[in-house]
């Protein structure tokens, strides 16, 4: 070979080292981080491809800690509580866990946890971990908790929000005080109604005013309430209207209260008018009406607050009753599987039936993939 012919093979041989010597030190670093990090097997000593620690705890504690933790459990759910959680769980089958059916793969926007308003749902990724997981067993290690801050979070950024928006949003705040309002004012207007059968001079002018303010304080407390929702994650589709579930019962429930509060309030301007006494009999057994029906929305919207247990609890302690074991979860899906776990634990029959339904989980396994 011509000596002149070399010359370009020897400037690429020093080319190519001078980059090799650059840049090989952070390529060695990032193959040796690369390999330190890579785990000798995909499996651990259990033979489960998904950890806790490891892909399910990072996701509860970027996803679910922030309204359902030590500092604001939402409807008493915690999710770095490990009883509480598992209560949720069918172990060995995601297809009939609540927490997955019926909170995180739901299409109910009300149910959706988390809500859009905080970010959800999950990534179909982090789903995907969640689902094997529970197929798995749903192993959680006692020493494992979901609080630990040794992995940081990663918090998504506030959508940006017009200023309608962030007026409307805002104004919901207000809705734990001035739900009130309206709630004593019906009922105390309702109680002049029944004493003014007796000492008519009662029976108007106090009333008249608690029908008038109630029915305004009303309309406010309802739009302040569907503000309120998607902040403590119920979501505000006014489309849903689904009387079976209690947060759709309490909002329409209190829309209805409204119309009828505002159509009585109506009859007795009309009837002051005109001085007509059937009217003033018909807007004052409206008033009544409307006592009762706000005095139960109230009633459920205090059962959502603090529990189903909370208002009979109360009662036991009044009577001196044995305290029965509080359920604290307002959730009928939660009941349920407390109620399947504990005859799980008293009855072979069943311990023999879960055995037979962990057999099939592979087979949910290839049904779900």
């Amino acid at each position: 070979m011509h000596k002149f012919a070399r010359k370009p093979t020897l400037m690429s041989i020093i080319l190519a080292s001078s980059v090799i010597f650059v840049f090989c030190p952070q390529w060695l670093a990032a193959a040796q981080n690369e390999e330190a990090q890579t785990p000798a097997s995909t499996l651990d000593s259990d033979g489960h491809l998904v950890q806790f620690k490891r892909d399910i705890a990072p996701i509860l504690r970027q996803r679910c800690l922030e309204c359902h933790g030590p500092d604001d459990a939402k409807n008493d759910f915690r999710v770095d509580d490990r009883e509480i959680m598992l209560d949720y769980i069918e172990s060995g089958d995601a297809a009939e866990s609540t927490l997955y059916i019926d909170y995180m793969t739901t299409d109910d926007e009300d149910m959706l946890m988390p809500p859009k308003s905080h970010g959800g749902p999950c990534s179909v990724t982090e789903l995907a971990l969640i689902q094997v997981w529970i197929n798995e067993g749903a192993n959680w290690p006692e020493e494992v908790t979901v609080s630990d801050e040794s992995v940081p979070v990663k918090t998504a950024l506030p959508e940006a929000l017009s200023v309608p928006e962030r007026v409307w949003f805002a104004q919901g705040f207000l809705h734990p005080a001035t739900v009130h309002f309206p709630i004593a004012l019906f009922t105390l207007g309702a109680g002049f109604v029944v004493l003014g059968l007796k000492w008519p001079a009662l029976g108007k002018q106090i009333p008249l005013a608690c029908l008038l303010l109630g029915a305004l304080s009303s309309i406010a407390a309802t739009l302040m309430g569907w503000a309120l929702a998607p902040e403590l994650g119920y979501g505000s589709n006014w489309s849903i209207m689904d009387w079976g579930k209690e947060v759709d019962a309490h909002r329409w429930s209190a829309v209805v209260v409204t119309i009828f509060s505002g159509v009585f309030a109506i009859v007795a301007l009309v009837a002051v008018r005109k001085d007509n006494e059937k009217l003033t009999k018909l807007w004052k057994v409206g008033l009544v009406i409307c006592a009762g029906m706000v005095g139960a929305v109230g009633h459920q919207g205090g059962e959502m607050s603090y529990g189903k247990d909370f208002y009979p609890r109360a009662l036991r302690i009044l009577t001196g009753a044995q305290a029965e074991p509080a359920t604290s979860d307002s959730d009928p899906a939660t009941e349920k599987s407390s109620a399947a776990l504990k005859q799980t634990k008293d009855s072979e029959q069943e311990a023999s039936q879960t055995q037979e339904k962990a057999a099939m989980t592979p087979a949910a396994l290839r049904r779900n993939a």
